[in-house]
């Protein structure tokens, strides 16, 4: 896929530094029951882009990435929140990574780009192929790799079908690794949304997400997901992620 990098990896860590500390809140207290992230899911289909022959033809190409993008720099140093202190990123990281999972009873839940049919795009609507944000340097999450976007630390829309790899009208697509949940302790992560009787994301693992997807227990664990592609050339949905103690 051909992905314009609009923000380099430091303006990236910047504002999720700042999300982080208000997830950090959040999950700075032990006493939390239940935390959720809402984020969304679109989902792209081909219109009229299918061949004579039927075929359905996919560029190939990789995504391209920032030249000032070094993920293995972790002694780059920067003034992230204008305090007047450069910090590393990887100091940045780590904070990041002590408030969101810090605490006995508390988790991180991170999608996989590293499909060509997966992607994740901001608020201004810009793609990335995940390794420009959090968590990019792969030693903070030691079972994770920089194709992992946190959904906790990221306001982010999951993207399944980025312009260049639409999908098939009324296709599936399988993703055997699309999540990663990430907890110290013993904690549920469910995978929730509305009213819906199947939708786009339609199961985590074999669980129906609209009937609640719940995962208990401890540990990082990896799940796979289905998508259920329909005729409309976009179509999107709200995907609730509940992270909370399981006792």
């Amino acid at each position: 896929m051909d992905v314009t990098m609009k923000l380099n990896r430091r303006s990236v860590l910047g504002a999720i530094g700042m999300i982080g500390v208000g997830t950090g809140a959040a999950f700075g207290s032990g006493a939390f029951t239940t935390v959720e992230a809402q984020r969304e899911v679109e989902v792209n289909v081909l219109g009229g882009e299918f061949r004579a022959d039927g075929i359905i033809h996919l560029n190939n190409s990789p995504g391209s990435v920032d030249p000032d993008d070094d993920a293995t720099a972790a002694d780059d140093t920067t003034d992230i929140d204008g305090d007047g202190n450069d910090e590393s990123i990887q100091d940045v990281e780590d904070d990041i990574s002590s408030q969101i999972i810090g605490n006995d009873g508390s988790a991180d839940v991170l999608v996989n780009t590293a499909s060509d049919f997966v992607t994740v795009k901001d608020t201004e609507e810009t793609e990335f192929d995940g390794r420009s944000l959090y968590p990019a340097l792969d030693d903070t999450y030691d079972s994770t790799d920089r194709s992992y976007v946190s959904l906790v630390a990221n306001d982010v829309t999951i993207v399944f079908g980025p312009e260049d790899r639409k999908l098939p009208p009324n296709s599936n697509l399988s993703e055997t690794k699309l999540f990663e949940v990430v907890r110290n302790g013993s904690v549920d992560v469910t995978f929730a949304k509305g009213d819906v009787d199947e939708g786009l994301l339609t199961k985590v693992q074999g669980q129906n997400v609209s009937t609640n997807a719940s995962f208990p227990g401890s540990g990082n664990k990896t799940l796979s997901g289905d998508v259920q592609a329909g005729e409309a050339s976009r179509e999107t949905e709200d995907l609730l992620i509940r992270i909370g103690n399981s006792s």
